[in-house]
């Protein structure tokens, strides 16, 4: 669990440094970047869910 929320967390520090203009990319790579940032999202938020229903 703790390897989903660093990609998380690494994806979307990425998505804001483009957003800030710290770096530039092709527009391939600018949705690839986008697409994966909310799929590390999704197994995150599934991984937290599967961890608070087992603790109850």
């Amino acid at each position: 669990m703790t390897l989903k929320i660093i990609k998380t967390l690494l994806s979307i520090i990425m998505v804001f440094m483009y957003y800030l203009g710290f770096w530039t990319e092709t527009f391939t790579i600018k949705i690839v970047i986008f697409f994966l940032m909310l799929i590390f999202i999704f197994e995150a938020g599934m991984e937290s869910g599967k961890k608070q229903n087992n603790s109850m």
